[in-house]
């Protein structure tokens, strides 16, 4: 695993230097053992939507007299760089539940949490709880889950985990079980990792081969509602010096897990797509391009479990303050980008690429309204899936 500041290369402004120095000096991984609690007659209740409550959601587990386990809670915590505030995603059943009326299975079964519909918190917080199968005592148990819907593509990961299908439930009724496991989070967002959740990612890429390409740049071009404007022309320099283009959209898990697992060095966008180098290999090369003014703690965890080589280069020119770059961020051949290219000796075009930018901030100056149009498009589409068919 990679020390504090060991192997790290840092092409950013002095912001972005002093918030990588107090990020990185903080310890992530931890130690002790991971909590495991025994529910018997334990209740799992599926994502519901809180009308009368103060949390968005309902949900988790509870004991048979609807006391609420907090073990079951997806914890997230606050940034240590940043100002971020978090609430509880789910908490509870829904009150007007009837005890009486709650189906009953009589096994034993591990919760393995609220699976989120988006791709980054899945790999993360979603294979969080998988670690307890890690040992062949445990394996024959079936695994149940609740879910917001959304991540039917990814929950081939519990397949390529070792899981069988037939032993995945999810929940979409509150049930009741002879006992129910709650194991604890191996990784917790911006808080800790535990050696477990490696474990629980080298278990994943035990069942996946080595892809071919050893230079890996990962795109977002093709990503409906992203939050980056103007990334291609940082792609085509990347292209035209060897390194092969890939569109994680596009990919399965599989398809994922083997490019990445397979490469000597990953490029990508800051945020969830940077995120995926949790499945190269251990020491490995990793090239973060900024794409908005924040240091994103969890890949530090991700370079520390991995003891990856990690250079940081921002690429943003505009970034909004909050979330991570929420709002759109504009990304263009910086002065930080040129300079890695000079060390690096690679070939580009300073001049071809600022003509091109122009072009594309043409396009972020209008971003905001396509981006309406995108979330209304969206909005109706949900309203649709949601209705009765004819």
């Amino acid at each position: 695993m990679r020390k504090k500041n060991e192997a790290t290369l840092l092409y950013c402004n002095k912001k972005m230097q002093n918030d990588f120095k107090f990020v990185d000096h903080l310890e992530y991984e931890r130690h002790t053992e991971l909590e495991v609690k025994k529910i018997a007659n334990g209740i799992v209740h599926p994502l519901r939507k809180n009308v009368k409550g103060v949390f968005a959601l309902t949900g988790g587990v509870t004991d048979s007299n609807f006391g609420f386990l907090e073990l079951s809670l997806t914890k997230r915590v606050t940034p240590a760089s940043f100002v971020m505030v978090y609430q509880d995603w789910f908490r509870g059943p829904i009150k007007e539940t009837d005890l009486n009326s709650i189906k009953y299975v009589d096994e034993d079964v591990v919760f393995l949490g609220a699976l989120n519909g988006h791709y980054g918190h899945f790999i993360l917080e979603g294979l969080s709880r998988l670690w307890y199968f890690l040992n062949p005592k445990n394996a024959h148990l079936k695994a149940v889950y609740i879910s917001e819907g959304s991540n039917e593509r990814f929950i081939s990961f519990f397949s390529l985990f070792g899981l069988k299908d037939q032993d995945i439930i999810e929940i979409i009724e509150p049930t009741r079980f002879r006992s129910v496991v709650i194991p604890e989070q191996s990784i917790r967002l911006h808080d800790f990792y535990h050696i477990l959740y490696k474990k629980t990612i080298d278990r994943i890429k035990e069942s996946v081969a080595s892809g071919s390409s050893k230079k890996v740049f990962f795109s977002k071009q093709l990503s409906k509602g992203g939050r980056a404007i103007g990334e291609s022309v940082i792609e085509n320099v990347f292209k035209k010096n060897g390194y092969e283009i890939f569109h994680p959209e596009r990919m399965t898990p599989y398809e994922t897990v083997c490019i990445v697992k397979g490469c000597d060095e990953f490029v990508a966008s800051s945020g969830t797509n940077i995120h995926n180098s949790i499945f190269l290999n251990d020491q490995k090369s990793v090239i973060c391009l900024n794409r908005s003014e924040h240091i994103h703690p969890i890949q530090i965890m991700i370079d520390r479990m991995r003891g990856l080589n990690a250079t940081y280069i921002d690429v943003f020119v505009t970034s909004s303050a909050e979330n991570f770059g929420n709002k759109p961020c504009f990304v263009a051949m910086t002065k930080y980008l040129k300079k890695y290219f000079i060390d690096k000796e690679m070939i580009f075009s300073t001049s071809q690429n600022h003509i091109i930018s122009f072009l594309y901030l043409l396009k972020y100056l209008v971003f905001p309204f396509h981006l309406t149009l995108f979330k209304i498009k969206r909005s109706i589409n949900n309203v649709f899936k949601s209705l009765a068919p004819p």
